[in-house]
């Protein structure tokens, strides 16, 4: 009886085992999808913001400069933004940043 009951004892500790390491895979997993998700909404919601500030208020240089900065150079941001952005300097006569089209 000793035998079976130790035996039974390893199959369930094994099992217990098993989906712990299945469950912090699993959450691993689900953890990293998020965060791939945010990055992917901070990129777009950025680019919104952008795109609205170079639309409606492109006189102002300081804001946009530093939310290019941040879209192109630290979220490595690219996409139908970089030739508006690039006109946007052009437009006033602005010297294109050392962190623009490094990427």
């Amino acid at each position: 009886m000793d035998t079976t009951a130790t035996i039974i004892v390893a199959i369930l500790a094994s099992n217990g085992l098993f989906a712990l390491l299945q469950y912090l895979i699993t959450r691993h997993d689900s953890k990293k999808n998020v965060k791939g998700k945010l990055a992917v909404l901070e990129k777009d919601v950025l680019r919104t913001q952008l795109l609205l500030l170079l639309l409606l208020k492109p006189e102002e240089t300081q804001e946009i400069l530093t939310l290019g900065e941040h879209y192109f150079h630290v979220l490595h941001g690219n996409w139908y933004m970089t030739s508006m952005f690039n006109k946007w300097l052009i437009d006033k006569k602005i010297a294109e940043p050392e962190w623009f089209g490094q990427d």
